[in-house]
């Protein structure tokens, strides 16, 4: 197998999308249209590998001092493959992708793997070739999933809020107000971490626009009373809440039982996995044990998102 890895240039956006598209694993938040909404803040270094000319591989991917990481804009990167990509040619492309890093003079690889219920192939073979070489699992996010075709349901008091929720004249809105539900977002984040929205409200109309198909701010109401809402993706065989905030009063009239039990009847027919994120902080050591306990009482279980990385040699 004789590779040629590039570095990607806008001139290849075209050329990117289209075998995201195709590709075993792809996802569309590594779509240029979504990838580049934030491009001012990242040096973009991700790599296409060709085999005879013909594109077998991409590596979302960004470079900071040294080190080339599975892009920090993302949740979650690693290898895109083309279909029926084999586990030896993946270790060709491991390898060449060090060769290529050290001639550039980059020294650190991190590598940040995709979880397989966002895939639309499920495939771990970069696990066992990152342990074959030597990589270092330094980081792991515990997110939290249910699995729509097979949910154990709520746990009792969830389903005692979920009863009450729907006595409570709530309505979901699936085209919601984005200004309205960032600012509820914001004041929730700044109220109890210090901290804002990685994205602006104009980032979310942005990217709403680009996928209209893919995301989406659900809200809910009673009557005219905005309660709270989540924004969210879809893809392949998953649904994801990216965010998940209701204020007071959603809180007292359990909008978020009300949300989720609306999205599972809206999804599950059509897709598989219900995705809430993850709930561990300090890189992945501390676990949030409230916030934990929220989603398990919906029925949800984990998985890893796990972080490698290694020091380059010669």
């Amino acid at each position: 197998m004789s590779l040629e890895l590039l570095r990607y240039s806008p001139a290849r956006a075209a050329e990117w999308n289209d075998f995201v598209k195709k590709s075993w694993n792809g996802v569309f938040l590594f779509d240029r249209g979504f990838m580049d909404y934030h491009s001012d803040r990242f040096l973009d270094h991700s790599i296409l590998a060709y085999e005879a000319g013909k594109l077998k591989a991409v590596l979302p991917a960004n470079e900071r001092d040294g080190v080339l990481y599975s892009h920090q804009g993302l949740t979650y990167g690693g290898w895109l493959l083309s279909e029926r990509f084999p586990a030896s040619s993946l270790e060709k492309v491991f390898n060449a992708l060090e060769d290529y890093l050290l001639d550039k003079g980059i020294t650190t690889l991190e590598y940040r793997q995709k979880p397989y219920i966002f895939a639309r192939h499920a495939s771990d073979t970069d696990s066992w070739l990152l342990w074959r070489g030597a990589y270092e699992l330094w980081r792991r996010d515990l997110s939290f999933f249910f699995d729509m075709k097979n949910h154990t349901g709520f746990a009792r008091d969830k389903r005692y809020r979920h009863n009450k929720s729907m006595r409570n004249n709530l309505r979901v809105e699936e085209k919601g107000d984005v200004n309205l539900y960032m600012k509820l977002v914001n004041e929730n984040l700044q109220g109890k971490y210090q901290t804002s929205a990685v994205h602006s409200a104009e980032e979310v109309l942005l990217l709403q626009s680009r996928f209209p198909d893919n995301i989406m701010t659900m809200t809910v109401y009673q009557d005219e009373l905005f309660l709270g809402g989540a924004w969210l993706f879809v893809d392949n065989d998953f649904v994801h809440t990216q965010y998940l905030h209701f204020n007071k009063e959603g809180r007292e009239l359990c909008a978020a039982e009300f949300l989720v039990a609306y999205l599972i009847e809206r999804y599950s027919a059509s897709k598989r996995y219900f995705s809430f994120g993850a709930s561990t902080e300090d890189n992945g050591r501390m676990l949030n044990e409230g916030l934990a306990s929220f989603k398990e009482g919906f029925g949800a279980a984990c998985f890893c998102n796990d972080f490698y990385r290694k020091t380059l040699c010669k």
